[in-house]
C-alpha cells in the first residue's frame, strides 16, 4: 500500500480524491515542487519549499500551512511509505471552484506523495544522455514558465519530441535563443575548463548545491547565458536535477559534444553530489 498525505490525512493513493472541479484540474492552476531522500534524511529541504512558497506567491495561492508544518508532513509521508531513499512530490491546487476562472472564495489543496521516480536508466550513468533542442520557446516572463507550475505542457510536449527523435531529454531555449534548462534538469557546461551554469534558468536547489559544491571544491564557477554552439563547443555538459542526479549530455541534435562521451568534470560531480546528499539533511 502507498500512502499520499492530503489535506493533512494520510490516505492510500487508490483511495485519494481530487475534485474535478479544482482549478489545478481545471486550468493547471497550481504549484509543485520536489525532493529527495537520503538515507533517510530529506536533502535541502528548506531551499526547496522556499522556492515552492516564492513560486505560490507569483501566481497568487496563499499555501495553508507553515513551511514547518508542510516539512512535518513530507517527512510524515517517507515515513509512511518506508521511504529512506526515493522522491517526493508536494503539489498545491488553487481549489476546487467553480467551472470558470474566477479565484475568489477557494480553498487551496495540498498533496504529498513519495513514489519512487528515476527520469533516466541507471545504466546511463557514465555514458552520457542524447538530447534533442525542443522546437518550444519559454517566455521567461510567464509564471507557467518560469516556476514549477501545474501547467507543464511544455515539458511534455518536449519530452514527446525528444521521444519522436529518440533521445530522452530535451533542452528549452528562452526569446532569445538562449538555452534555459531541460525537461528534467539545470544545464551545466564545461568551458575552458570552468563549469558554466546555463543563465536564465529558473531557480533550482539541487543545480545551486552543485554550483555551490563545485565551487567548494575549487573549480571555478560561472554564469552566463548559453547558446546552442556554446553547447556544442564545449569540453563537457550534463544537467543535474531533483529527480535524475547529475547525467552527462553527450550529443544533441545528431551531433555529438567533444568526444561523444562523459568527461571527467562530469564524472567527479557527480561523485561529489553523492557524497554531499549523504552527509547532509536539511
Amino acid at each position: 500500500m502507498s500512502l499520499l498525505w492530503l489535506n493533512g490525512t494520510l490516505t492510500d493513493k487508490l483511495d485519494a480524491r481530487v475534485s474535478p472541479f479544482d482549478h489545478g484540474l481545471l486550468y493547471g492552476d497550481g504549484v509543485w515542487e520536489h525532493l529527495r531522500v537520503f538515507n533517510g534524511a530529506l536533502f535541502r529541504a528548506s531551499h526547496h519549499l522556499r522556492i515552492l512558497f516564492a513560486a505560490a506567491q507569483a501566481v497568487g495561492i496563499d499555501i495553508p500551512l507553515s513551511e514547518a508544518e508542510l516539512l512535518a508532513a513530507i517527512e510524515a509521508t517517507a515515513k509512511a511509505n518506508n521511504r529512506t531513499e526515493g522522491y517526493v512530490r508536494v503539489i498545491v491546487t488553487r481549489g476546487p471552484g467553480t467551472i470558470g476562472p474566477d479565484p475568489r472564495k477557494i480553498e487551496p489543496q495540498v498533496i504529498v506523495i513519495a513514489e519512487e521516480y528515476q527520469p533516466f536508466p541507471h545504466e546511463l550513468a557514465g555514458h552520457g544522455l542524447h538530447a534533442v533542442v525542443s522546437p518550444l520557446v519559454l517566455d521567461t516572463e510567464n509564471p507557467a514558465h518560469r516556476s514549477r507550475t501545474l501547467n507543464q505542457l511544455h515539458v511534455v510536449r518536449a519530452k514527446q519530441h525528444a521521444l519522436q527523435n529518440g533521445c530522452l531529454e530535451a533542452l528549452f531555449r528562452d526569446q532569445a535563443g538562449h538555452l534555459v534548462g531541460a525537461t528534467e534538469g539545470f544545464l551545466f557546461v564545461v568551458k575552458d575548463g570552468a563549469l558554466v551554469v546555463a543563465g536564465g534558468q529558473s531557480e533550482d536547489a539541487t543545480g545551486y548545491a552543485i554550483a555551490g559544491m563545485a565551487g567548494d571544491a575549487g573549480l571555478v564557477v560561472a554564469e552566463y547565458t548559453v547558446t546552442l554552439e556554446d553547447l556544442l563547443t564545449a569540453e563537457e555538459a550534463f544537467i543535474a536535477g531533483t529527480a535524475c542526479g547529475v547525467v552527462g549530455i553527450v550529443r544533441v541534435d545528431g551531433k555529438h559534444i567533444r568526444t561523444g562521451s562523459e568527461g571527467p568534470i562530469t564524472r567527479a560531480i557527480r561523485e561529489g553530489y553523492q557524497q554531499l546528499t549523504r552527509g547532509e539533511s536539511r
